[in-house]
């Protein structure tokens, strides 16, 4: 059986004045491992073609979304993600959608999956009360341990088969009003939304945390082999 190719977009860097493409490898040894064939996608022109071509899309994390997509000023705090990257991924999220293939949006993925249906975010998590660190870089981070719990009956706990587990949190930014069609399936202990799906698609899953800083993580493996699968 051919591998399914996975698409995976890439972030828009300009190191003097020359623009690149970046990726954390993690995400491609994620994708390998759970047996789908990996294809790095940098922003550009051209949607329609390379959304045919794939057989699901993950959109890895990055910088802040602009908020006047969702009728808000700027925080201060914010860091916009380059245009360049944010428009094609919109565009190319937006045909995966129409296309009904699945979906992996990782931390600002799941973010602009969010905002796309039509949902917003806290700007800066910090401004909430009673709201936990959200940033460690590692499950070994000097910060409080970090656990999300999913949701009964959702399918991400279908997925990974577990209620509680620790993960790699590094966002200051959090979804707020849940766009259309979809479901919260994971919280943080202060509250924070981990993790959406859409449970009418046959897979479109966002989680906040970053699944490929811990690669060795049952939940990690759980979560990017039902995705490979479904893209089968």
């Amino acid at each position: 059986m051919k591998k399914p190719i996975i698409g995976i977009t890439c972030d828009w860097v300009e190191t003097n004045d020359v623009p690149q493409a970046r990726l954390n490898y993690g995400y491609i040894r994620a994708v390998e491992t759970a047996g789908g064939l990996p294809v790095l996608l940098p922003p550009q022109k051209e949607v329609d073609s390379l959304a045919d071509t794939i057989q699901g899309l993950v959109i890895p994390g990055g910088d802040d979304i602009d908020p006047k997509h969702y009728e808000e000023e700027l925080h201060e705090k914010a860091t916009l993600i380059p245009y360049q990257r944010f428009e094609f991924e919109r565009a190319l999220l937006a045909k995966v959608l129409e296309q009904k293939k699945p979906v992996l949006g990782i931390c600002y993925g799941a973010q602009l999956l969010n905002v796309v249906r039509g949902g917003n975010l806290y700007q800066h998590i910090p401004d909430l009360p009673d709201t936990m660190v959200h940033k460690r870089a590692t499950t070994q981070d000097p910060h409080d341990q970090h656990f999300v719990k999913t949701e009964p009956d959702c399918r991400l706990r279908q997925m990974l088969g577990l209620e509680q587990f620790e993960i790699v949190s590094i966002h200051h930014q959090a979804i707020r009003q849940l766009g259309k069609g979809l479901q919260p399936t994971a919280y943080s202990q202060d509250g924070i939304i981990e993790a959406i799906e859409d449970p009418d698609a046959s897979f479109v899953v966002g989680v906040q945390w970053h699944p490929e800083r811990d690669l060795n993580s049952p939940a990690t493996k759980s979560l990017f082999a039902a995705f490979v699968q479904s893209c089968k």
